[in-house]
């Protein structure tokens, strides 16, 4: 795949697809595989997807320090600038999502429509999880924990109890995924300090792209009332939440969620 060194970091990504360009940057510790061709197809039917790894994890460089929101947009910018293109849509889920907001705030110019996805703004206001699922975002591989167990222990984090219960086979091999390129442990803890640092709060109205928010009506890790906030906050952004669908919902609800970002989009057209 294609790489770019831009903001100091060496960025690999790959660009699906034809049309206007839609940059979908990806949450906490995942690489651009966590997307899944479910939820994609339909988006390349109608954008030119960037998909790309955050520093630290895939195959884009995992420095030992220069973890922050800052810094993740400052690289998502630069990789838009690399690529030429002067402004993109954009769609980031959970810390995605926090990157999503501070390249709007601080790179306004490089954002045309804004989509989050189960995320939140940080600061005072938001709403926090229970604490066993906090905890459970907190575990890292080690000795006798790998990439995989992690992810499976970190299941009701992610998915509702029916769907992964009634898709164990998926389930399965989505662990194999997140298994072929664990990010190090130094990478989980920096993106980890990155999100406890991250406070928005104060910048949402400063927000001037059109915007999606996103959710899934039972998301245990960033729970929805923190997508209304968003919504509330953030000068006319629209509020979408899916039925039945957890922090995952792009995994859960494919075709649902894919049409929500494509109605959205094009109505900017």
């Amino acid at each position: 795949m294609p790489q770019v060194k831009t903001n100091g970091i060496t960025l690999d990504y790959e660009l699906r697809g034809q049309g206007e360009p839609l940059l979908m940057i990806c949450g906490f510790r995942r690489s651009r595989v966590i997307w899944l061709d479910p939820f994609l197809a339909p988006l390349a039917q109608r954008f030119q997807l960037i998909l790309f790894d955050n520093r630290g994890t895939g195959n884009s460089e995992k420095p030992e320090a220069g973890y922050s929101m800052e810094a993740f947009a400052d690289d998502a910018a630069g990789l838009l600038a690399d690529l030429k293109i002067e402004r993109a849509h954009v769609f980031g889920v959970s810390m995605g999502g926090m990157i999503a907001q501070t390249l709007a705030t601080h790179h306004p110019g490089r954002v045309r429509g804004l989509g989050l996805g189960c995320t939140h703004c940080g600061g005072n206001d938001i709403v926090k999880p229970e604490k066993d699922i906090w905890e459970l975002l907190r575990l890292v591989p080690g000795e006798g924990l790998d990439a995989r167990e992690v992810a499976r222990r970190q299941e009701p984090a992610y998915f509702t109890d029916e769907f992964a219960a009634a898709n164990r086979k998926f389930m399965d091999d989505l662990f194999d995924i997140v298994q072929a390129a664990p990010p190090p442990a130094h990478a989980v803890k920096g993106h980890l300090a990155a999100i406890e640092a991250f406070d928005g709060s104060q910048r949402l109205c400063d927000i001037s792209a059109p915007t999606l928010v996103i959710t899934g009506d039972s998301d245990r890790l960033i729970v929805p009332q923190n997508s209304h906030l968003l919504a509330e906050r953030i000068p006319n952004a629209r509020l979408v939440v899916l039925p039945q669908a957890a922090h995952f919902f792009w995994a859960e609800k494919p075709a649902q969620s894919a049409q929500a970002l494509i109605e959205f989009y094009d109505g900017l057209s």
